[in-house]
């Protein structure tokens, strides 16, 4: 909830942590602090300006012919699902304005003596004439950044399901080198994975000019906002290379918390979301698979966590490729869902520098863009990308045995996630193509 007095802005929030008691929590930021936050993502945030502020249940905030159509669909057979009572006590139920004013806490500042171990493992590397495909704890070693990158990868997984870490030196490395070293860095969490199709390890989040209207399309090639999302992996790494002229924030959203509002303030949209959906592969189809799969949002993993699994753009994608169709009730959960992650009481806002990597958990929290705009002459916006399934070391989740329609295998290690199809070899391309 937002309170000003024409100087200050109180962003009252509240949170459930570990210790599963409900605190508010008040912050004081200036005026001119929050109008700049909240100016980066016009696109995103029509659908919030809907849900409002305050702490209203969404169906109060649809129309009165979409409540009746709601009502009378209620009827139909088709949905017969029960509606969930539970609220998930989950470390990674967090809330955006909260992690804000608690960013030291997951925040990771690479120190001199990381970088000093980077540049010797890259030298090492370079001497032995290591593929970065090849790159692993063994052969690229990292005394004191190895341990804190397991520790990182635990708390993502078990924990809030996010950090950024920073000053990686993006700025005297090669191509080459701030690939490999970015890749090493995930090595210490588990396996690198493929990202598309042509086996590429490392992905680059760049415009290509590619059309966002076409159902084959993945939006990481164009400049148009990415709504909210998981990718097809547990964890996924995005390391800043330039910054667009404007636009291009990043946003993340606990999947937990807004499952908790969601069973609060409409507990229908919860139930249907964890009906299967019609989900498209934009082209991208693994051996033996169709070209759509059937997978709810939601899920209860075998140890008893909540998860989601979330693209609208590939449900919508099932729509123009194959003429699924959705009710007017799941097309409602849906909305409910995206006004809640993209609300100003669930998301935190991050603007990625030059250096920066932000390390996101999939299966508990989603991720956005905003649209952004590249410098006509300079660098244009250029992440790095890498998708990381969990080894031992950091306790890879558990997860149920419907995500191996994305994911391949829900057994952990090196078969699980990312996009695979026959004929593929792994590489690690420098730039887009």
């Amino acid at each position: 909830m937002l309170v000003t007095n024409g100087k200050f802005v109180w962003i009252i929030a509240s949170y459930e942590p570990i210790m599963r008691k409900r605190v508010l929590v008040l912050a004081r930021v200036s005026s001119s602090q929050h109008s700049h936050a909240h100016r980066a993502n016009d696109s995103m945030r029509a659908t919030s300006n809907a849900l409002a502020s305050t702490r209203t249940p969404v169906s109060s905030l649809t129309s009165v012919a979409r409540a009746r159509r709601r009502d009378a669909a209620r009827s139909r057979p088709l949905h017969a699902v029960s509606e969930p009572s539970s609220l998930e006590t989950f470390a990674g139920a967090w809330y955006g304005p909260d992690m804000q004013m608690r960013s030291g806490e997951w925040t990771i500042e690479l120190s001199d003596d990381h970088i000093r171990e980077i540049d010797a493992a890259l030298a090492l590397a370079q001497s032995r004439g290591h593929e970065i495909v090849e790159l692993s704890p063994e052969n690229f070693p990292l005394e004191t950044l190895g341990p804190e990158l397991e520790q990182m990868g635990r708390e993502l997984i078990h924990g809030r399901g996010f950090a950024l870490m920073r000053n990686f030196p993006v700025d005297r490395y090669t191509r080459w080198e701030s690939c490999a070293a970015f890749c090493a860095m995930g090595r210490y969490m588990g396996y690198v994975v493929p990202q598309n199709k042509f086996g590429h390890v490392v992905g680059h989040v760049k415009n290509l000019g590619a059309d966002p209207a076409s159902p084959l399309t993945r939006l990481y090639t164009t400049n148009a906002a990415q709504p909210y999302h998981t990718d097809s992996a547990d964890i996924v790494g995005l390391l800043c290379l330039s910054q667009a002229l404007e636009g291009g924030h990043s946003q993340v959203t606990s999947s937990t918390a807004i499952w908790n509002e969601l069973v609060k303030r409409s507990p229908r949209s919860a139930a249907l979301l964890r009906e299967p959906f019609v989900v498209s592969r934009k082209g991208e189809i693994p051996p033996g698979k169709e070209a759509t799969y059937r997978i709810p949002i939601f899920h209860t993993t075998p140890d008893g966590r909540l998860c989601a699994i979330y693209d609208r753009s590939f449900i919508d994608s099932a729509k123009a490729l194959v003429g699924a169709t959705l009710s007017d009730e799941q097309t409602q959960a849906l909305d409910d869902l995206d006004a809640l992650a993209c609300s100003d009481e669930l998301r935190l806002d991050m603007t990625l520098q030059p250096g920066d990597i932000q390390w996101l958990h999939n299966h508990t929290t989603l991720h956005a863009r905003s649209a952004f705009a590249d410098r006509t002459n300079g660098e244009p916006r250029h992440l790095v990308r890498l998708w990381v399934t969990p080894d031992e070391r950091v306790g890879a989740m558990q997860l149920p045995d419907i995500f191996a329609e994305r994911l391949g295998t829900v057994a952990p290690g090196p078969s699980r996630g990312g996009i695979r199809v026959d004929g593929q070899v792994l590489c690690c391309p420098l730039d887009a193509r």
